[in-house]
């Protein structure tokens, strides 16, 4: 490093020499990627969703908890392991030469569901149930009285889940015990897909592996009836079970007041003092009026109806219905002249069908236009329509708040009476602006720009 003195009398400056032989180059980052992952496509991973919403409801899972308890006097529990799609022709992969085997007619379905229990677990849990101490007596095969103590194991385990499935769930019942491979492989019917779910087994001291092969077509059918009502509590099943992962979640809740419909051209060529008028507004922030709001999360077809009013000059909103699944907006379709509406002279219909900016005649719509005047894909932008919303306020939130929310509670907004609005599509901010009224109509003059 060298010191040189400037023109100005007590200045310096400083200058640095490098070695760049002495610099060496970083490390080129190279992308890791994972080997033998199995590769899913949409058939099964769908097909795999599915098979887990139809695995019995927590409720039913503590009432066989219950009776295994009584039969055994141990505590019981399962987990489970894995849920994979297979083709049927690879069932010989999935199942054991040596273990207990079952056939399980669900319902009325003419295709059959196979239960899998190792060899050593099954022979702990018949010696349990008989007054051993459960001790493996060596991988043989179960004799004719063992196979009916495990039957009546089975027989149990499925009277205790059956009342707590859903009405759609086929009701599986033991049809017989199976003896090979080939047996089994018979009753799966004709699916080409067939769903593994791998369980883990405890009674007391002893673990073991339950293997239930089920054909795609049962888990098919069984979704496809599933009613709204069922999937609701699912899901809020699911939900519970997760509750502490939904606390690091977070979003915003969108309170809005008014919607309309704009072309993408002129959304594209908004300014600064523009005004966007409004189908409707069903508050008025900017007189401190009370009202209504919908609140949104996301950009889903779910809603939260809300009553919002001004309490200590700030606005909150009391939940009245929340609605699960419906069209967000209904718009309303004016007649067209002469369609309805008294009047309609055939001067007012030309007008309505003429393009002043061409100033072409409705005789000539649709003509060729010379090389000259044909327009560019850009002039496509104005037949794209989209909803333009107003929003009072938006909330932060975690998605544990999501789920709790009910009829009744109260929500602070975190605004003020008279504070600008947010204009906003597909939950997007676009621009802020300030509530007016232009010739009766009520309309958003924007003040700024998102950007």
């Amino acid at each position: 490093m060298s010191l040189s003195r400037d023109d100005e009398p007590g200045t310096y400056e400083r200058t640095m020499v490098v070695d760049l032989r002495q610099i060496r180059p970083a490390p080129a980052w190279k992308p890791f990627r994972f080997q033998n992952l199995e590769r899913v496509d949409r058939t099964q991973s769908g097909l795999s969703a599915r098979a887990q919403r139809l695995l019995p409801l927590p409720s039913s899972v503590e009432t066989l908890y219950s009776r295994l308890k009584a039969l055994f006097d141990a505590e019981p529990r399962f987990s489970l392991v894995s849920v994979q799609i297979r083709p049927a022709t690879e069932l010989r992969r999935h199942l054991g030469e040596s273990s207990f085997l079952t056939v399980l007619a669900p319902g009325a379905h003419k295709s059959r569901v196979i239960m899998e229990v190792e060899l050593a677990l099954a022979h702990n849990v018949v010696d349990m149930l008989l007054g051993g101490a459960g001790e493996t007596v060596g991988l043989r095969p179960l004799t004719d009285i063992e196979e009916g103590v495990m039957s009546f194991v089975i027989l149990e385990a499925l009277k205790a889940l059956t009342p707590g499935l859903e009405p759609n769930v086929p009701r599986l019942r033991l049809e017989s015990v199976a003896r090979g491979l080939d047996e089994v492989a018979a009753k799966l019917g004709e699916d080409e897909l067939v769903i593994a779910v791998h369980l883990n087994a405890t009674i007391g001291p002893y673990t073991g592996m339950v293997r239930l092969v089920i054909p795609g077509s049962v888990v098919s059918a069984a979704d496809e009836g599933r009613k709204l009502p069922e999937r609701r509590i699912r899901l809020r099943s699911d939900i519970k079970a997760n509750l502490k992962m939904l606390s690091t979640v977070r979003t915003w809740l969108r309170a809005e007041i008014g919607q309309a419909e704009v072309a993408s051209s002129d959304l594209a060529y908004i300014r600064v003092k523009d005004v966007v008028l409004m189908d409707a507004l069903t508050a008025r922030p900017d007189r401190g009026e009370k009202g209504t709001a919908t609140l949104r999360v996301g950009s889903g077809n779910s809603r939260v109806e809300a009553e919002v009013f001004v309490e200590d000059g700030r606005y909150k909103a009391r939940v009245k219905n929340i609605i699960i699944g419906e069209p967000a907006f209904q718009r309303v379709i004016p007649p067209t002249p002469g369609e309805g509406e008294p009047g309609a002279s055939r001067a007012e219909e030309e007008e309505a069908f003429t393009n002043p900016e061409n100033e072409v005649p409705p005789e000539s719509e649709g003509d060729a236009l010379d090389d000259a005047n044909k327009p560019e894909g850009g002039e496509l932008l104005a037949d794209i329509p989209l909803q333009i919303a107003v929003e009072l306020a938006r909330v932060p939130v975690t998605a544990d708040e999501v789920v709790a929310l009910k009829v009744g509670q109260v929500i602070e907004l975190h605004r003020s009476a008279g504070e600008p609005v947010e204009l906003s599509v597909n939950g997007k901010v676009v621009a802020r602006g300030e509530l007016v009224e232009v010739e009766g109509q009520l309309g958003v003059r924007v003040i700024s720009l998102a950007g």
